[in-house]
């Protein structure tokens, strides 16, 4: 068994000589041969612009928002408009009984006549007393005491009059109007209901969506490197220096209009550290929905 093992091992090393051999003839079989020489790139340098971009979080919000409420109560005779739907400034939403108020307004013109009525005799009175005095066929006093009655007169129609111009906006106040143009949102009271003048809840709540604002939140330190930026030139606005800004929606799609920046708080939120920028898009599909969650991409 030792004289076999013994055998193997110089097979063994008798190949691995032979390979030696067969690799230092190949190598002294070229002794002119030269290791290949790399290729070597070059690379031209040149200036371009490039586009500086901040991604914010933010939430869109209505460009104009109103809430309806009555400016004199009484008992809902209708509802005028279908929720959800778009009106115009001055559309009429809600209809008041007017009962009331006509007769309140009636009341009032009659008053009017009244004092009206009673100014013609007093000024007639005080122009006689006026051509009396001056040939002291009336004492001075008479003439000054149906003076004062013209004027008393006078008053009277004047306060009656802001009575019943006082009358009929009360009047007109029964037919509920649209304060601003856009979308009405959820009415809440129905025909027959009692509403009061100037209620804490609104009977419905207009949203203008178009354009319609996005407010995204930016820290500080950020807000002061976009202002130097924006200074330096790094960052260029649009025509008029305004701020181009883009939007990223939550299914991860690209808004098709873009938008500028308007403004940002003149304070710092003490406990977030972070300022509010308030952006402008135009909304023609209202696409964008109030309350929406965002990302808004400054360029």
């Amino acid at each position: 068994m030792e004289t076999t093992g013994k055998v193997k091992l110089l097979a063994l090393a008798g190949l691995l000589i032979g390979v030696f051999a067969i690799t230092g003839c190949k190598q002294h079989s070229s002794p002119g041969a030269q290791p290949s020489t790399p290729e070597v790139g070059i690379v031209t340098i040149t200036a371009a612009p490039v586009t500086l971009t901040m991604e914010l979080p933010g939430r869109t919000s209505p460009h104009l928002i109103a809430e309806v409420r009555p400016q004199v109560g009484g008992i809902i005779q209708e509802r005028l408009f279908t929720e959800g739907s778009d009106v115009k400034a001055g559309q009429v939403l809600y209809r008041i009984d007017p009962a009331t108020y006509q007769a309140a307004y009636a009341s009032a013109k009659a008053a009017l006549a009244r004092a009206e009525a009673n100014l013609l005799p007093a000024r007639l009175k005080e122009e006689r007393f006026r051509e009396l005095v001056a040939i002291n066929a009336v004492s001075r006093q008479e003439h000054d005491d149906a003076s004062a009655m013209r004027k008393q007169a006078e008053a009277e129609v004047a306060a009656n009059q802001a009575v019943v111009e006082a009358a009929r906006i009360n009047l007109e106040y029964t037919s509920v109007k649209a304060p601003i143009s856009g979308r009405v949102g959820r009415s809440t009271v129905t025909g027959g209901a009692l509403v009061t003048a100037n209620q804490a809840a609104p009977m419905a709540t207009i949203q203008q969506l178009d354009p319609v604002y996005v407010d995204v939140t930016q820290s500080s330190a950020e807000l002061l490197r976009l202002k130097r930026n924006l200074a330096n030139g790094e960052i260029k606005g649009q025509d008029g220096g305004r701020t181009q800004v883009k939007l990223v929606l939550e299914d991860g799609s690209s808004y098709p209009q873009e938008g500028v920046l308007k403004f940002s708080e003149v304070t710092v939120d003490q406990s977030t550290g972070s300022v509010t920028l308030r952006a402008l898009f135009p909304n023609p599909e209202q696409l964008l929905l109030p309350g929406m969650f965002v990302r808004a991409i400054v360029q």
